[in-house]
């Protein structure tokens, strides 16, 4: 079952690139990927369709994958993996979480997740069925330096039956029917990792794992034995990822949920954590707009901690259900958007141009039968500028508009 390291990496050496082809790359970075192709008569000697595909993948990783994008001689799968795979930024985050001697990588794939939390292992176990997909991975690992990752071809689960054994476990389970509009079961996940618990942590005390963000945490929870952590992604303005962690030494499942809003080096800028208890315990006052309005973060909003803010940062909620918060004092490291409030006006546009500047305004509605393309059209406001205008329902049901501007 296992190729070894070195079979696949000479493998992957026929994916390297020539010194004309880098530069035909570099130079055409930025191009369209498709036009390129129809001229491909005008680049003679090039494969212009291999390079093209590398150049539309790289477009897609500029700013996903720095390190890797700025890496002239890696080799980039088809651009929707790109798309698909972690961010170094998530990635980078994975590492700062695990460590020891040695990890187990079950689900392989691009290998973004385990080059990062390989630096945080001695020795580090690649694992993917497909030959091409860890030929690939092979190759990279090799130009990345990162010699101390192991590639295997082949199906993960009989290695673990084998008798290998590691200080953690990662797997990122993939959707088995790629039709589904979405999943919120992990046995709707391909490798079944809740039906195979008991042979993941004969394999290893420590397991994370990944999920995507539209997976239910709460059903995830009651799946899943030993949960002691649930480590809720967020980055840029996005909930990235959900990330599971599971220790066989745990007697009794009370898991902490942990928001995690990190920058581009994986460092977290806010966080939060909490409990499904504390959240059901917390109790919530409610207030007209007060000074500030804040809106949380995506990730803290998937997360549940609804009531729990309130608590944390002295808050109140403007509605049970508009999700959207308020206090006379600024609080300054709420993990989400803030706001001053300049006016409460009726749903009216006479109230509210007298409050903003031109005819622009950002928009974004709260538990209000509308949306913002729809305001934004009746309005006739373009999107832009510096006043944010906040359609919701307070707490006595009536329908309002929050003007408001960046806190200075």
């Amino acid at each position: 079952m296992d190729t070894g390291k070195d079979t696949l990496a000479a493998d992957g050496e026929q994916k390297g690139f020539t010194d004309a082809e880098m530069t035909f790359i570099r130079e055409h970075l930025h191009d369209n990927a498709g036009e390129l192709i129809l001229k491909a008569g005008k680049f003679r000697g090039l494969d212009v369709r291999k390079l093209a595909g590398q150049i539309q993948s790289r477009q897609k990783a500029l700013k996903k994958l720095p390190e890797w994008s700025a890496n002239e001689r890696l080799f980039f799968p088809p651009a929707l993996s790109v798309e698909q795979c972690s961010s170094e930024a998530t990635a980078l985050y994975k590492s700062s979480i695990v460590s020891g001697n040695t990890l187990t990588d079950v689900t392989g794939g691009m290998g973004i997740d385990c080059y990062y939390m390989s630096r945080s292992f001695t020795e580090t176990h690649y694992f993917e069925q497909q030959p091409e997909v860890a030929s690939s991975a092979a190759y990279n690992f090799t130009q990345l330096g990162a010699t101390h990752i192991h590639i295997h071809t082949g199906e993960s689960l009989n290695a673990l039956h084998d008798g290998l054994i590691s200080d953690w476990l990662y797997a990122d389970p993939a959707r088995r029917d790629a039709n589904k509009e979405k999943v919120v079961r992990l046995a709707d996940c391909t490798p079944d990792v809740a039906g195979n618990l008991p042979l993941l942590f004969k394999a290893a005390p420590n397991i994370l794992i990944k999920t995507s963000p539209l997976l239910d945490i709460d059903l995830a929870s009651k799946e899943l034995q030993k949960l002691k952590e649930v480590h809720v992604m967020g980055y840029e303005q996005e909930c990235k990822e959900l990330l599971f962690v599971l220790d066989r030494e745990m007697q009794v499942q009370d898991f902490k949920i942990k928001v995690r809003i990190v920058d581009h080096r994986g460092k977290p800028v806010h966080q939060l954590d909490f409990s499904r208890e504390e959240e059901r315990a917390a109790v919530v006052g409610y207030s007209k707009p007060l000074g500030y309005l804040y809106e949380p973060h995506a990730a803290v909003l998937k997360a549940g901690a609804f009531k729990t803010l309130c608590i944390r940062f002295n808050l109140q909620k403007l509605a049970i259900h508009s999700q959207l918060y308020t206090s006379e004092a600024f609080v300054n490291d709420f993990p989400g958007r803030s706001f001053k409030i300049l006016a409460v006006c009726k749903p009216d546009i006479r109230e509210i141009a007298q409050h903003i500047v031109g005819d622009k305004a950002h928009i974004t509605t709260r538990n209000f039968p509308a949306k913002p393309e729809e305001l934004r059209k009746k309005w006739k406001l373009k999107d832009g500028g510096d006043h944010y205008l906040f359609a919701t329902t307070l707490a006595d049901q009536s329908k309002v508009v929050i003007v408001c501007v960046k806190p200075i």
